[in-house]
């Protein structure tokens, strides 16, 4: 990977700031107003610029003069309530979209009327009724809204929650289906009348499907195109929408408006796709399902639109391929390092139009953190905190990282320090961070100190049906009247560096002291877990029958247990993992990971496992299938 982008220029928010004052001024002035899409386009990019002062001031001082700059102002709230988890900012993010949802929607789905519309046409024409292009835009914000609430209920983990998020999932779907077929027939249609239309006398070429990219290629005779009463003209022929009762759309509008709804359909499609299996019966129930490949496609056609979400639309790439692919093992068990060429990729494209944001910063940190470079990935995590300096959100969100690189390193007291610091400034979740502080305190031999901490942990829990939070009221509850010994709690940091999926980004280096650590244990309860974390750690050093040994032991020590149910279904899986290796064995491990489906319910974040066991089960089937058509040819 490249080296991280050199620092530029602080000023850029604010000179984007500065511009599009100087546009509002302009067009306050004289008869003509300014483009509002790159307006709002202005105000994320100077959000992704770390200059989130600047465009939430330049949100909010437009919000009630365009639907789209009230859209941007609602979408700041939901980031800031997404990077918290906090209870008082989800609040406020929700009241933030409902009133954008209300302003932007009648019943129907259709803006009933807005103040004043920043676009290049006259004000006055747009006194009494909107543009296709107005409705169309109006009904994605109010999809987004849908869809941003759907997300942030979904974050209380139960089963009101599920059943609330997906009512407004299914709302927000319904709209975002109807938009992207209509665009899509709009589009496939100017495909078909550039063809018609535009030959070569040798070799001529048909055009791409249009729903799939909207690049134009020039026209020689004007040729317009009507389909459900709009008229489509190629890019540069005139422009759309001159007056109220104008059903003209350019070919660059087009292309804006199928950005803007891709990416809510894409970001639905990828979510859903990745829900856990059980959750799945609810989505089918409400009459919609995810598909992946599709997902990803529309998120890389929005990043390259023109619509103000296309930034956006990056960062969902990213987080895609570096957080979600490696967590969930989405390109099997043994792949944890798969979406970091494409993540590069992105950044690589990205780095010119966000040089020093911090967050792109943070997933550079991200990719080398796949790599196993956990040095330079601190290095970057330490780059992106400095840079955040004052966005609160992103300056906890970069501390979290740079704390489990400490952990990584077993590096307790740094460790300790960013939990501590977390444990004061962040809401989210008070219980686990004092838990993570707890840990850390007792691996450097403060016992007493940390005994103390482990017994606040379960008083401080606030959601009931939050899993992390009851893992660790747990944990921490073994603690009431026995203190913990130094081992003990090295052994727990290691358990959280395997539930978090930490091992495999992990060298040769850094894995060996962690079996020193395994070797201290001399607790018999805590033998079925150091089998397992003994047998993880093996599996990543390439000592297979070590590691097989280690991973069976774990099972038959766990053997009549009835806590800790998460170790056998999680021990099952890294067995699968080894096992799907050798084609021999491929039989073996699918009736480990079947076992775990079928067998294992109601254990610690079986969630997240058991989306991981549904991949492996779905890849070991498709190479299955594949081989036996091989054969039969």
């Amino acid at each position: 990977m490249a080296e991280a982008a050199k620092p530029a220029s602080s000023d850029q928010p604010v000179m984007a700031l500065e511009q599009s004052s100087d546009a509002a001024v302009c067009a306050e002035q004289g008869d003509l107003a300014f483009d509002d899409v790159e307006m709002a386009a202005t105000g994320i990019n100077m959000l992704l610029n770390d200059g989130f002062e600047e465009a939430f001031a330049l949100f909010q001082k437009y919000k009630d003069e365009s639907a789209l700059m009230h859209s941007g102002f609602s979408f700041v709230f939901f980031m800031q309530a997404l990077m918290s988890f906090e209870e008082e900012k989800l609040g406020e993010a929700m009241k933030v979209l409902q009133e954008t949802e209300k302003k932007c929607s009648t019943n129907e789905g259709f803006v009933k009327s807005v103040k004043k519309k920043f676009t290049k046409k006259k004000k006055a024409s747009l006194e009494d009724e909107l543009s296709i292009e107005d409705r169309i835009q109006n009904q994605v914000i109010v999809a987004d809204c849908l869809l941003y609430q759907a997300v942030l209920v979904f974050t209380g983990q139960d089963i009101p929650s599920y059943v609330k998020g997906g009512w407004l999932l299914r709302k927000a779907w319904k709209i975002y289906e109807k938009l992207h077929r209509e665009l899509c027939q709009l589009s496939d249609s100017l495909v078909a009348a550039k063809n018609r239309h535009f030959s070569s006398p040798v070799d001529p070429k048909p055009i791409e499907d249009g729903a799939a990219v909207l690049e134009s290629t020039p026209i020689a005779q004007h040729q317009e195109h009507q389909l459900n009463g709009v008229a489509v003209l190629p890019a540069g022929e005139g422009e759309a929408g001159d007056g109220p009762d104008s059903d003209v759309m350019s070919e660059e509008v087009l292309g804006r408006l199928m950005g803007s709804v891709k990416f809510g359909y894409g970001t639905f499609q990828l979510s859903i796709s990745m829900v856990p299996p059980r959750i799945l019966k609810l989505i089918e129930f409400l009459g919609f399902e995810g598909d992946r490949a599709v997902g990803l496609s529309c998120l890389a056609y929005t990043s390259h639109s023109r619509d103000m979400k296309a930034p956006l639309a990056t960062l969902a790439l990213l987080w895609y391929h570096t957080v979600l692919r490696p967590f969930f093992a989405l390109d099997g068990a043994n792949q944890a390092q798969a979406g970091s060429k494409e993540a590069e990729s992105i950044i690589k494209e990205k780095e010119g139009e966000f040089p020093n944001s911090s967050l792109f910063l943070f997933f550079q940190g991200r990719i080398y953190r796949l790599e196993k470079k956990n040095t330079m990935a601190l290095t970057l995590y330490q780059r992106a905190l400095q840079e955040a300096k004052g966005q609160r959100e992103i300056e906890l969100m970069c501390l979290y990282e740079i704390s489990w690189c400490h952990v990584l390193a077993l590096d307790w007291e740094s460790s300790r320090d960013g939990f501590t610091r977390l444990q004061k400034e962040s809401k989210w979740s008070q219980a686990y961070y004092t838990y993570l502080v707890a840990v850390c305190t007792g691996s450097l031999g403060e016992v007493e100190a940390a005994h103390d901490m482990f017994r606040k942990v379960p008083s401080l829990i606030k959601r009931k049906n939050n899993q992390i939070e009851a893992f660790v009221s747990r944990r921490a509850d073994k603690f009431k009247k026995l203190k913990p010994t130094q081992e003990h709690c090295r052994l727990l940091t290691l358990e959280m560096i395997f539930l978090w999926h930490a091992i495999p980004t992990c060298t040769v280096e850094e894995l060996k002291p962690f079996i020193n650590v395994c070797d201290m244990q001399t607790d018999h309860n805590l033998l079925p877990l150091k089998c397992l974390l003994e047998g993880s750690i093996y599996k990543e050093l390439g000592e297979t029958e070590m590691a097989l040994t280690c991973l069976q032991e774990a099972l038959a020590r766990h053997q009549g247990k009835k806590d800790d149910m998460y170790i056998p279904a999680f021990t099952l899986f890294e067995m699968a993992s080894i096992l799907m290796k050798n084609e021999q064995t491929i039989p073996e491990a699918q009736a480990h990971l079947q076992l775990i489906k079928d067998s294992y319910k109601d254990y610690d974040f079986e969630n997240r496992l058991s989306v991981r066991v549904s991949n492996a089960l779905k890849r070991l089937r498709a190479g299955s299938s594949s081989a036996s058509t091989h054969n039969a040819k």
